[in-house]
């Protein structure tokens, strides 16, 4: 389908050419799904798409909100407190975490569906985690695609007497983010679905809350209490309810005498069955009347989303299909829907899809009758809409406009004018779509600011520096697991990018005096960028020599994969960023920095922070005057050029020079912190210090006895070390204390107590409250959408109370 709309062209060149946030909707039939499937192809942003329902993820090709965001499944008050308290309970792994950093475009499917509150839990996550607290979405393009008139934001009684303390209504427009920053709203207008002009009006009016007599008249004369679809023809049924359209399809099928075939889906990965697509077991007869769940990929295209037929045979590699005014039937094969997760490559920092599963099924379901809920975003030739009297809001124009005419469409029961009665609230709301002329003018401005946006992040260290003070932050809180040089290593860090952001903001206001008249000088203006590379360049280049010599060592596996990674997430955003700079220093465009940014490779770099012997233990020297003389050398060094003391040499370099006493260059580069650049700067003065002191002293060199295995300790059978644990518990001693007392990781001796959990010597409520059980134990009964049991309890709870309550589950004692 190819949309000449000006509205959808408008919506495209919003999407591909700014960075303003959309709301796209349209009428059913607009091609909303269509724009969605062409964005992903054509974009070069780094772009994730995310729905509210399995189901809607999987047939808009991405993943839950709430799977991607790791949100709570409980309300979000939208108060200071209330988002302190949901970053605290964000369980965001690094991986997570590096994708939402790198994001540049969030598409939002089915928005209608979406309620405020999680709206504004997605802005806060983004916010924080992206370290732009002042920008809606921390600065992300956000694309709402759906249509408010279809299905509703869902929120308990319970659930909406918290809520509408502040918000005015569930709908995501009413979001605090929304309020702060209203996306352009497109509404798409070709409809593709119906063409008769009648039915076209009165679909309309059903939307705006201004049905007429004369279309409610129409709308009457298609109802037939008494019709019953011919055995041969193509009518389905839409209903209401799931238990009432599986009740007429089993009936419909146990009337066909013959064979039933059951066809078995095939799963593979990890596939949550609430996102299933069709049927696990498809049963069909010859005879059954099926629709359709999937576009045709041949062309031409045999088949589309919702067309209906009859089996006419099933083997064992397709079944054939009959469809009304075909001439040939069709050979239909399994169809493979994917379940995915986003993750960032660390060579090329680009988002990518990872597949977790696959569905593989045909793409078929019985077609005697389907629930209206069911039918969103289908297209029926032909439908009996049985309605009943207990219509929800949106739902009759749902069932109505998935009909193609209004002479294909049969009501069972009368439209009642009060059942079409819309929310008050969306037909306000849609006062805010604009005229073509409007968005053209606004759509101009808005490709100037983007590409100001865009330069603007080229000369920007924000997202460096709340990296850093992220890092700097979390290994405080664990720092007696750290050598004492670590911290001042990450200060100095900070202090340095701090200098680098300063100079970065005093250019940007340049840059805004110079982009602000009319018409821009723009050789001044790159001459300008080219003059603010040239000094960048080295500033960034030192930084990143500073990344590759960190000094931190820790005898802590966890938090050494921790540093390890906050440190890997810094040099690749200083690399990237050098990179871009370097390339656009003599030209700079939007579409030269996405070309760039789109064949960044990340450096080789590599730190290992991880040590078996303690990190804290004392420095104990056989040649203390030799080790004074080599401190004083160091810090004669270091002072004049204002250097860091672990650029030149740490304590624990020092401590094995005065140990091992390196004779040569050969032997200075076995010491821990030498690598050949600094063997080539400062090694010769350290060996005239040691040659100098061997001689005095009558010494030679130990490195022979560096490079002896040193004896392993004696390990303690495992039970014995599991007691350990857990006397060190009854004692009263922490987690945290027995790991640190222990030399042993924190995990160990979870997995230590978990054990005493299960046998029943452990208490569960020290470790999780009654609460918290019950709320764990009932997302588990439901089964939620988040794909493993550890990542949806993890939204709530920590590691330690993941694994006890596992620990208590597998006990039996509830």
């Amino acid at each position: 389908m190819e949309n000449t709309s000006p509205y959808y062209q408008l919506a495209h060149d919003f999407a591909l050419f700014t960075n303003r946030s959309i709301f796209l909707t349209g009428k059913a039939g607009t091609g909303k799904t269509t724009f969605l499937h062409n964005l992903k192809k054509e974009t070069q942003k780094q772009i994730a798409v995310v729905a509210p329902t399995g189901v809607a993820a999987i047939n808009a090709g991405g993943t839950t909100m709430h799977s991607f965001f790791q949100l709570p499944f409980t309300p979000f008050i939208p108060t200071p407190e209330g988002r302190r308290n949901l970053i605290e309970k964000m369980k965001m792994q690094g991986n997570r975490r590096k994708v939402l950093q790198e994001l540049e475009l969030l598409v939002i499917d089915e928005i209608s569906m979406v309620r405020a509150d999680v709206l504004d839990s997605v802005d806060t996550i983004l916010r924080h985690v992206r370290y732009r607290n002042n920008e809606p979405f921390g600065g992300v393009q956000v694309i709402f695609i759906g249509d408010m008139f279809q299905l509703s934001p869902v929120a308990s009684d319970d659930e909406w007497r918290m809520l509408s303390q502040y918000y005015s209504s569930p709908y995501f427009f009413h979001s605090q983010a929304i309020m702060q920053q209203q996306p352009v709203y497109i509404e798409l207008d070709k409809i593709f679905r119906q063409t008769n002009a009648d039915f076209i009006r009165i679909l309309n009016e059903v939307r705006n809350n201004c049905l007429t007599d004369t279309s409610l008249k129409l709308l009457q004369s298609r109802y037939n209490p008494l019709f019953v679809p011919p055995a041969d023809d193509t009518y389905i049924t839409l209903t209401t309810h799931n238990y009432k359209a599986d009740q007429i399809n089993a009936e419909e099928l146990s009337k066909i005498k013959g064979r039933i075939y059951t066809l078995e889906a095939t799963i593979e990965g990890e596939y949550p069955d609430k996102s299933y697509p069709t049927e696990k077991a498809l049963e069909l007869k010859i005879g059954a009347k099926v629709m359709f769940l999937k576009n045709d990929t041949e062309t031409p295209r045999r088949f589309f989303n919702g067309k209906i037929g009859v089996v006419e045979s099933v083997s064992d590699d397709f079944i054939e299909i009959k469809c009304p005014d075909d001439v040939d039937s069709i050979e239909l094969k399994k169809a493979v829907w994917e379940n995915i997760r986003y993750s960032t490559n660390p060579v090329t920092k680009q988002i990518e899809e990872h597949e977790l599963g696959k569905f593989i099924q045909y793409p078929l379901r019985l077609a005697w009758a389907i629930t209206i809920h069911k039918s969103q975003g289908l297209t029926f030739d032909k439908a009996v809409i049985d309605a009943g009297a207990a219509f929800a809001s949106g739902q009759v124009y749902v069932a109505l406009s998935r009909c193609r005419s209004l002479e294909g469409m049969v009501l069972l029961s009368k439209i009642n004018p009060n059942s079409i009665q819309n929310d008050r609230q969306i037909v306000e709301h849609e006062r805010n779509k604009l005229p073509v002329e409007d968005l053209e003018i606004q759509l101009n401005a808005s490709r100037n600011m983007y590409r100001n946006f865009i330069l603007m992040q080229l000369f920007d260290f924000k997202n460096a520096l709340g990296q850093i003070s992220r890092l700097i932050a979390e290994t405080s809180e664990v720092k007696s697991s750290f050598n004492d040089e670590t911290m001042d290593y990450l200060n100095d860090l900070l202090r340095q990018t701090q200098g680098l952001q300063e100079v970065a903001l005093k250019f940007q206001n340049q840059l805004v005096t110079i982009m602000d008249q009319y018409p821009v000088d723009e050789e001044h203006l790159q001459s300008r960028i080219t003059a603010a590379i040239g000094f960048f360049i080295p500033k960034m280049n030192n930084l990143q020599e500073t990344l590759r010599q960190s000094p931190a060592v820790t005898d802590s596996k966890l938090h050494a994969a921790d540093y390890n990674d906050g440190i890997q997430m810094v040099f690749s955003n200083i690399a990237q960023k050098s990179y871009l700079q370097k390339g656009l220093k003599m030209r700079f465009t939007v579409e030269d920095y996405f070309t760039l940014k789109n064949t960044f490779i990340l450096p080789e770099f590599s730190v290992n922070t991880y040590a078996k012997t303690s990190s804290k233990q004392k420095l104990t020297t056989r040649q203390p005057e030799l080790y004074r003389k080599l401190m004083l050398l160091r810090n004669h060094i270091c002072e004049p050029n204002d250097l860091p003391i672990y650029l030149v040499a740490g304590s624990q370099t020092l401590n094995e020079m005065s140990d091992y006493l390196p004779q040569n260059e050969k032997d200075l580069l076995r010491i821990n912190g030498f690598g050949p650049a600094k063997v080539e700067k400062y090694g010769k003065a350290f060996l005239d210090v040691i040659l100098s002191y061997c001689k005095e002293n009558n010494l030679s060199s130990l490195m022979d006895e560096k490079e002896k295995t040193k004896e392993k300790k004696e390990k303690k059978p495992v039970g014995e070390t599991m007691r350990m644990s857990l006397a060190m518990y009854k004692d009263g001693k922490t987690i945290d204390e027995i790991a640190f007392t222990r030399n042993l990781n924190k995990t160990t001796i979870v997995g230590h107590l978990e054990k005493y959990v299960i046998t029943g010597e452990l208490d569960i409520n020290d470790f999780i409250t009654a609460e918290k059980r019950e709320k764990a134990s009932e997302l588990i009964r439901k089964g939620a959408e988040t794909g493993s049991i550890y990542e949806m309890l993890n939204v709530f709870l920590d590691y330690t109370e993941v694994k006890m309550f596992m620990a208590w589950l597998k006990s039996g004692k509830k």
